[in-house]
């Protein structure tokens, strides 16, 4: 069986939302539509998959690529022209070789393909049509079917069933459709068949079907895939909310309790208070005594100011929401919040209530790396005479080996196979090969010293000058439990809480534990008051060390006498 999405375009809806992206791109709890129907796809094993494109088709062609992700090669059938569901299809009909499953790419289908498949074959006619219970306000018309469950009638008033749009047809129908004309699958080809005698058979899927054809049905599939992976995950919790549910859910984040799942990079306040079902997308930061109800969805790159309330509502990606602000059953935007129940969408234009974060952010991140490599440099340029005396120093006490590349591992890169970024951190060699230390050793490791050339890991981006502390693979691999990995979404840093709060000494936990809250409780202004700290607590260091040296040196004179 082939499968040809349909992902023209053509009609757009729900704007604003479609103002700069294609439908099939919407996101569904932080991922596309299309992304749904191709997992589907891919569970079924449908090995030819082809994308019909028009109007945006490259945003479409680039999230998909070649299909790999999901098992299987994508071919894909671009339009100069607007034709329709229909004239689409015939477009593509030189590429359509067998038994052909149509979906609308724009809408939500939770389809059994393979009960769909054998319907069709069963009754061995040309087309199956995909029907679904009537949807209360849908324009989707309705069809009746006989005892063969062949459709006998259409209508726009209420019926047994709706046509959905999809269809499974063999290729020889395709002669039915016009060439180079503007054809609809639903008000054209399908009556008309109808109406010749054609046999249009009705499959009626026991699924999930949503077309996001208004803001309600686009408020209504946010909640119920939320709730269906809620459901997935802690049955016994997810009692609430729609009563619908989607068989295979799939989130881009992880969980960090029942119902609550969290995206990579992300900064959450330890006073924010969170009733599951909630996601949170990735980069997003959430304020201090923030409020995130039962059924709120926030996307990628969002920020929600302090003491702000949500519930059951979609914060969309790039968004600002401001202090105090409450929001409920709603859809918000960077510039609009909209009721999916009034189906009215209120322009913002405050920016401290709601806005734009995405040229913030984008900014911000640019300006603290500038930021980061200029101190860096300052640092280097106001140590480099004691970097030089050092460096000849250590060169002719240790036959010319004076740095030592220890590998470290940093923050995470990719959250699917959780793989670490790597780096070699550059500090002077103060031990021999056999333990002991070299001749300027000791003392370098007492002041710290040895540590000057890291400075440079953070000038070439190894290092943040706050962060966690940097581990080496053997410290990493011990890292077994769930909570263990919210460190790796900070980057590894010159200093930090773990810097100001344990010792050289100090045991692994307690360090993971010290990382773990810098990393939920992460801000500028906090790596600003530990970088100005971070001087204070290095003579502290020094201090205590110096009394312990000369104690060991006295019980040493001691011992020989």
């Amino acid at each position: 069986m082939q499968v040809l999405i349909l992902a023209t375009d053509e009609q757009p809806k729900l704007g604003p939302l479609t103002a700069t992206m294609p439908t099939a791109l919407l996101p569904l709890v932080d991922r596309p539509v299309i992304a749904t129907t191709l997992e589907i796809l891919g569970r079924c094993g449908c090995p030819d998959v082809l994308i019909s494109l028009y109007e945006r088709g490259g945003q479409i062609a680039a999230y998909v690529g070649g299909g790999r992700r999901w098992g299987f090669d994508i071919k894909y059938v671009t339009q100069r022209e607007a034709w329709g569901s229909a004239g689409s299809l015939r477009w593509a009909g030189s590429l359509l070789e067998t038994t052909t499953l149509v979906l609308p790419g724009d809408a939500l289908f939770d389809l059994d393909l393979a009960e769909a498949f054998a319907f069709h074959q069963a009754h061995n006619g040309k087309v199956t049509a995909i029907l679904h219970a009537p949807r209360p306000g849908d324009r989707h018309p309705c069809v009746r079917l006989n005892d063969d469950q062949r459709i006998t009638e259409f209508s726009t008033a209420a019926g047994d069933l709706q046509v959905t749009g999809a269809i499974i047809l063999e290729p020889e129908l395709l002669q039915a459709i016009p060439d180079h004309e503007h054809y609809d699958i639903v008000a054209d080809l399908l009556p008309e068949l109808v109406a010749v005698n054609e046999p249009v058979y009705g499959f009626r899927m026991s699924g999930y079907w949503n077309p996001l054809a208004t803001f309600g049905d686009y408020h209504e599939a946010q909640q119920v895939y939320l709730y269906s992976a809620y459901a997935a995950s802690a049955p016994e919790e997810a009692i609430a909310g729609p009563t619908e549910r989607i068989r295979y859910p799939s989130l881009e984040a992880r969980p960090i309790a029942p119902g609550i799942w969290v995206g990579r990079e992300h900064s959450i306040h330890p006073t924010v208070k969170l009733a599951p079902p909630v996601y949170i997308g990735q980069h997003s930061w959430i304020g201090r005594e923030v409020e995130l109800g039962f059924g709120t969805i926030i996307g990628s790159n969002v920020v929600i100011d302090d003491e702000a309330t949500i519930i059951q509502s979609s914060i969309l990606s790039n968004t600002y929401v401001g202090q105090l602000v409450h929001i409920e059953h709603k859809l918000v935007t960077p510039g609009s919040v909209n009721d999916p129940v009034e189906g009215v969408t209120t322009e913002i234009v405050d920016p401290f209530l709601i806005g734009q974060v995405e040229s913030k952010q984008r900014n911000r991140s640019s300006l603290r790396r500038t930021l980061t490599n200029v101190i860096a440099l300052a640092l280097i340029l106001l140590a480099s005479p004691l970097l030089g005396v050092i460096g000849l120093l250590n060169f002719l006490t240790t036959g010319g080996r004076m740095l030592v590349r220890d590998v470290k591992v940093g923050q995470r890169l990719n959250e699917e196979n959780g793989r670490l970024y790597t780096f070699e951190l550059i500090h002077f060699r103060t031990r021999r090969h056999d333990g002991g230390y070299t001749l300027l050793g000791k003392w370098l490791e007492q002041w710290e010293l040895h540590r000057l050339p890291e400075f440079f890991n953070v000038l070439r981006g190894d290092l943040e000058l706050v962060g966690v502390k940097p581990l080496s693979r053997a410290e990493a691999t011990q890292l077994t439990e769930e909570w263990h990995q919210r460190r790796h979404d900070a980057p590894a840093g010159l200093t930090g809480l773990w810097y100001l709060q344990t010792e050289g000494t100090t045991d692994l936990d307690t360090v993971i534990v010290t990382d773990v809250y810098y990393t939920a409780t992460r801000t500028w202004l906090e790596d600003v008051r530990i970088l100005l700290q971070t001087p204070s607590v290095w003579a502290r260091r020094i201090r205590t060390r110096t009394p312990q040296d000369k104690d060991e040196k006295t019980k040493n004179q001691i011992n020989r006498m």
